[in-house]
């Protein structure tokens, strides 16, 4: 059997004792192990979830490497967060097809992350995985492989004071704002770190360009506040809103560190949006309830307190 087929045949054959995230830890090592000629006793110490055990008898007998068992070893510590996280979650997965040789690379990868904060980063992306296979690319787990720890901290950073755009639920971005930018003490020579590890354009021409006239529209949104622009005058006008957005792989890591702006950096930006451009009015408002595509707010604009 190759890895899908090992995956498969222990999600449909052991349901009580495989949760996904369990069955693809299986099928991976499994196939790591039928490469060294395993005993069928070994396998089925992998079909019964006893990875580690499995892992020793292999490390023992002479056919995994002390190179190998390390590397097996952070796998299976982050494989454990990463089912925990699944399991707090309570999802139920949507396929029971997956790509093996993305878990191939994602194994390869995380064999060699040892600190603990990384593993929990590399442990929500594989149970983001087998909640929605496909969400995120090699490219992805590239990036993640190369990144180190400090600039890893310095993303977290970056994503806990960055915004997602109302109009693209899937663009997010950092404010090309010297004023926003000082107050959360972020320097354009970290956005040139982030920029070289992949995850965010540095390009400061870079700008959200979005139709505006005097009727206030509701430009970015955090459920809790709404930011909404307006022309001066009764000409329509064309508001640019500079930004760093983020690559496709910085979004898809900040999907898993679920950080963005703070209510207080929301009111913030605002505030410095609105003395940017003498052209368009900001305003922020507390939202009261949504209402498909719109919302009821209080009238008190906050970026007057």
């Amino acid at each position: 059997m190759n890895g899908t087929e090992i995956i498969t045949f222990l999600s449909n054959n052991f349901p009580t004792i495989m949760t996904p995230i369990k069955s693809v830890i299986g099928g991976l090592l499994g196939a790591i192990f039928l490469r060294h000629n395993t005993a069928t006793e070994e396998f089925e110490k992998i079909k019964a979830g006893q990875f580690r055990e499995a892992a020793d008898d292999l490390l023992k007998s002479g056919k995994m490497t002390y190179t190998e068992y390390y590397k097996a070893n952070n796998f299976l510590i982050v494989a454990e967060k990463a089912d925990e996280y699944y399991s707090k979650t309570h999802h139920e997965s949507n396929s029971t097809t997956y790509d093996f040789d993305w878990f191939i690379r994602f194994y390869e990868a995380v064999g060699s992350i040892s600190d603990e904060a990384m593993q929990d980063l590399w442990a929500k992306i594989l149970a983001g995985e087998i909640v929605e296979p496909s969400s995120f690319s090699l490219k992805t787990i590239d990036t993640l492989r190369n990144m180190s720890k400090k600039n890893a901290e310095l993303f977290v950073k970056i994503c806990n004071h960055s915004f997602m755009v109302k109009v693209e639920s899937d663009s997010i971005f950092l404010p090309n704002n010297d004023s926003y930018l000082d107050e959360c003490d972020i320097q354009y020579f970290d956005i040139m770190k982030l920029n070289e590890q992949g995850l965010i354009f540095n390009d400061s021409a870079i700008s959200l360009n979005i139709p505006i006239n005097k009727e206030p529209a509701i430009l970015f949104t955090n459920n809790e506040l709404i930011m909404t622009i307006a022309a001066v005058d009764n000409t329509e006008s064309l508001a640019r809103i500079r930004q760093y957005p983020f690559t496709e792989a910085g979004r898809e890591l900040a999907s898993v560190i679920a950080g963005n702006a703070s209510d207080d950096d929301f009111i913030n930006y605002g505030r410095c949006l609105d003395k940017e451009n003498a052209n368009y009015n900001i305003a922020v408002y507390k939202c009261i309830k949504w209402n498909e595509n719109s919302v009821n707010h209080e009238l008190k604009n906050l970026i007057f307190d």
